[in-house]
């Protein structure tokens, strides 16, 4: 008993885990240097692009398109490979089927051939299958729970109504579930114990609304705001934002990241942070966002290369720390006081004008 042929079946509805991996990737997009990268890396075609030429393309210094090249990739638009002494970047089918699209809907296109994939409909089965890699990833399974964790969205409509009371007259309360979900898809691509998400995904949520309320003068910045950056950000910039944290108290606004968060504080930096009174058990590894960056006066970097992006106006010091990981206490004691030497005779001084004088 078939259709009649001529008459068109009714749309589909998006499944969920479908429908997020797509406001996922149009978030990224609506980023405009991101976009014009995108359409830029699909316009050179399976030859690819590097990144010098199109920092040229766009006017953007190296280290900012670097870091929405990673965003990018990340997102599963973009992918790149190496070839002689140079990094290539060309877009992924999925890349070039949704700047098609999106191409469509400003006017500038002809209708994509069958060979591009021809249809929405067709994009959005990809999607379907296409996982999310990298530290903007969906949790596997997407639309399903982490064990032992309540729904996603049950959870974020709980928080939801506590954060849009915080930010009230600053954000609606679709920008606080915005910033929800994307902070608890970040959060739970390297989440292990799961039962503290909920709570992290609130305190990182909220961390990332004051910073950019801060950077648009949407809430007052009594304080300097520092940044420190590492790779993971389970060693070096957690012992920096401790240290700080330490000498400085509440005269100045402190915050930490990685450019690849890895899943714990560790052990070891724990242990000599806790030998000088400085107990780090309540920090968490946290991406990079631009929101942290934006919101910083300096912003101080640890070895993360040029994944952090460059913006007027700011402070930027590369400190070249030594790696934490797998390191004998007494090599982190040294990293630690490394450190702890650099805060109070560059940072403090420059911050406060009065840096506290050194122990003993």
């Amino acid at each position: 008993m078939g259709g009649d042929p001529d008459v068109p079946s009714p749309p589909r509805a998006l499944p969920g885990g479908t429908a997020r991996r797509l406001a996922m990737r149009i978030k990224i997009l609506s980023e405009p240097v991101r976009l014009r990268l995108l359409s830029l890396v699909v316009a050179a075609g399976a030859v690819g692009v590097n990144a010098g030429t199109l920092a040229g393309q766009v006017d953007v210094v190296g280290p900012t398109v670097s870091h929405h090249l990673r965003v990018l990739t990340e997102a599963g638009l973009v992918r790149s490979s190496r070839e002689r002494s140079r990094i290539v970047y060309a877009a992924t089918p999925t890349g070039a089927r949704l700047y098609r699209q999106l191409q469509r809907l400003g006017g500038d296109a002809a209708p994509p051939s069958t060979a591009d994939g021809a249809t929405l409909r067709e994009l959005l089965d990809d999607l379907a299958d296409t996982p999310v890699t990298g530290g903007r990833a969906v949790p596997p399974a997407a639309g399903s729970p982490l064990p032992g964790l309540l729904d996603p969205d049950e959870l974020l409509d709980r928080v939801r109504d506590r954060l849009a009371v915080r930010f009230a007259g600053v954000f609606s309360a679709e920008t606080v579930h915005r910033y929800l979900a994307d902070s608890y898809e970040r959060l739970a691509h390297s989440a292990v114990v799961t039962s503290h998400l909920p709570v992290l995904t609130e305190q990182f949520a909220a961390e990332r609304l004051a910073a950019m309320a801060r950077s648009r003068g949407l809430l007052a910045k009594p304080v300097p705001d520092v940044l420190f950056v590492c790779v993971h950000n389970s060693g070096r910039s957690q012992m920096a934002a401790g240290l700080l944290r330490h000498l400085a108290g509440d005269r100045v606004q402190i915050r930490s990241a990685g450019s690849e968060p890895t899943v714990g504080i560790d052990p070891g930096v724990h242990a000599v942070m806790a030998e000088i009174g400085i107990d780090l058990r309540a920090e968490y590894p946290k991406p990079l966002t631009d929101e942290a960056i934006r919101a910083a006066d300096v912003v101080i970097t640890m070895g993360c290369g040029d994944a952090c992006p460059v913006y007027p106006g700011k402070r930027y010091l590369d400190w070249k720390v030594s790696e934490p990981a797998r390191r004998p206490l007494s090599g982190i004691r040294r990293i630690r006081d490394d450190i702890d030497a650099r805060i109070r005779t560059v940072l403090l001084p420059e911050l406060l004008g009065d840096p506290p004088a050194a122990p003993g």
